[in-house]
């Protein structure tokens, strides 16, 4: 990272890079590297040590993947102070273990548009190439497991292979593989069990604004878990501008600086910032979330990374940009960098988004955003077959698989998305995606969003063991997510929506759907569909409900 200090004379040859793009070719380079331990160290005495992987939640959504890369990046460029000589590289890796960096454009093109836009480009440039506009060469030097399970050349590899595997177990405490954990504070890599997620890895630091789930030890460093933040990225930049450590450039708001501020060059500072700000704004609705989707954090955040844009793009502030104003107007820049436009920059990412369903497959969308946990029932029944759940065995319950995907569609265009036969096609969909053996889910969530804002929740209980984890649930969200029936106001929502077989056919398979449900999986006892009344909620409120309620059974 030396290259990229303003005014620095080090060279460092094993981590030169001059911008973001050849920040990410160096890390993958790392990541798949045969000798990743040996040649991890960029400390100015030769110390060698073993990388630090900054990981994201496994739905691998946008704030997990700007978090983890602006901490490595962070961290990174503390190489050559002193104070950090002995730090090893942090690298950033996306937590995705079916899915190569190769395909991101068309499984994550949010990522791809953020990234073009942080580089320079323009928004208009940007929005104009439609399905294809995810498609850059920066999002293929990500690095995801999926590209090291499937290097069986690097040193990583074995940390991602089969649980069962004994070979990939450390023989030695010390041997663990060092995570710093990003918008999650328990670790969860789809296909690894608990157990071998223990003995292979150890959490370092950790930063997050999902309840504290108490895994990570007191003295991490960082151990940062704050709830009623809207983007994990908000705080990954108040931390590295506590400790003095986020970059700058030589001329670039001086009482921001601290004795191991390292300074770089304008543009990549113009980069890194910009990247920052896609997250916050998409989370928190471009500063107009309500609840905890939007806290004054967030609001700090944009304000100082806005004026770094302002300052880094013309050496000045004017009125018109000022940070303090809501509504900053837009903002030159350097050369080759697109003028900062707030509004045009959260648009074409929020369409990118909200259009990245068109190009997957029912099992690709499911899979998206996706997280999935393990609770023990409390029961000493652990009930009849069904179709999915833990392995059983001992204790006093059954241990029960919870999925839950967040989705940017509603249930009439998710329906008839999945093609022919649209309703039972979409529940055989669901079948599959809950049964496949990485899964074997005992309870399977689906949070949707129509185009009016609205938001559905459906809870289908797969295991005889929990079929009263939907009454449960009910209870408990009812109130603090404003939970009320699903209804044939569900048809109206078709309407507006159309789907791929447009509005009438997406309003005869809503009200095909219930019917469909009753036949596949049982009577409401196994399923139910709920309006969620409070729109600022979602999966961060919903999981631990959903887990309480199956945890109690």
């Amino acid at each position: 990272m030396s290259s990229l200090r303003a005014g620095d004379h080090h060279r460092n040859d094993d981590c030169e890079m001059r911008s973001m793009t050849s920040y990410f070719s160096r890390m993958r380079s790392l990541a798949l590297n045969s000798s990743v331990s040996s040649k991890s160290s960029h400390s100015a005495n030769g110390t060698s040590s073993k990388p630090v992987l900054v990981m994201g939640n496994p739905s691998a959504d946008l704030d997990s993947f700007v978090s983890a890369v602006v901490t490595s990046f962070c961290y990174n460029l503390a190489e050559n102070d002193a104070a950090y000589a002995r730090r090893p590289i942090y690298i950033p890796l996306l937590n995705l273990p079916s899915v190569r960096a190769s395909d991101l454009w068309r499984l994550r093109p949010e990522f791809g548009v953020a990234l073009r836009l942080a580089l320079g480009e323009s928004p208009d440039t940007v929005g104009k190439e439609g399905r294809e506009q995810g498609k850059t060469d920066a999002l293929k030097e990500l690095v995801t497991i999926a590209d090291i399970k499937a290097d069986e050349g690097s040193e990583l590899h074995k940390l991602f292979t089969d649980s069962k595997n004994s070979e990939s177990q450390p023989s030695d405490a010390t041997e663990k593989q060092s995570l710093f954990l990003v918008d999650h504070n328990s670790p969860s890599i789809p296909g690894l069990s608990d157990e071998a997620i223990s003995a292979r890895f150890t959490v370092s630091g950790c930063i997050d604004h999902h309840v504290d789930e108490n895994y990570v030890a007191q003295d991490a460093d960082p151990r940062i878990v704050t709830t009623g933040i809207g983007s994990c990225t908000s705080l990954v930049v108040t931390h590295f501008r506590e400790r003095g450590m986020w970059p700058s450039c030589s001329s670039e708001q001086p009482d921001e600086q601290g004795p191991n501020t390292p300074h770089i060059d304008p543009e990549v500072l113009q980069q890194i910032s910009r990247l920052a700000l896609a997250p916050i704004l998409i989370d928190t609705w471009k500063l107009r979330a309500k609840g905890d989707k939007c806290s004054d954090t967030d609001r700090e955040v944009v304000r100082f990374l806005e004026s770094v844009i302002a300052t880094t793009g013309t050496g000045h502030r004017d009125a018109a940009s000022s940070p303090r104003s809501s509504q900053p107007a837009r903002q030159s820049a350097p050369a080759g960098m697109a003028e900062w436009d707030r509004d045009a920059f959260f648009s074409c990412i929020a369409t990118a988004k909200a259009n990245s369903l068109d190009l997957l497959t029912m099992q690709e969308v499911f899979d998206r955003d996706y997280k999935a946990w393990t609770e023990r029932t409390s029961g000493s029944s652990s009930g009849g077959g069904g179709g999915g759940g833990g392995g059983g065995g001992g204790g006093s319950g059954k241990e029960i698989n919870i999925g839950i995907s967040s989705l940017v569609k509603p249930l009439s265009w998710l329906v008839a998305h999945a093609g022919t036969g649209a309703v039972d096609a979409f529940l055989a969909e669901i079948e599959a995606f809950a049964t496949d053996p990485a899964r074997r889910l005992g309870v399977f969530c689906m949070l949707t969003r129509t185009g009016d804002g609205r938001k559905e929740v459906a809870v289908l209980a797969l295991d005889e063991a929990v079929e009263g984890a939907i009454d449960a649930f009910e209870a408990r969200g009812r109130d603090e997510l404003r939970l009320s029936d699903w209804s044939a106001s569900a048809a109206a929502a078709a309407a507006g929506d159309g789907g791929p077989g447009g509005s009438s056919d997406g309003e005869g398979e809503v009200k095909g759907l219930t019917e469909g449900l009753t036949r596949k999986f049982g009577d409401k006892g196994r399923w139910k569909i709920w309006w969620m009344g409070d729109t600022s909620k979602s999966r961060k409120q919903v999981g631990p409900l959903l887990r309480d309620a199956v945890r109690n059974l």
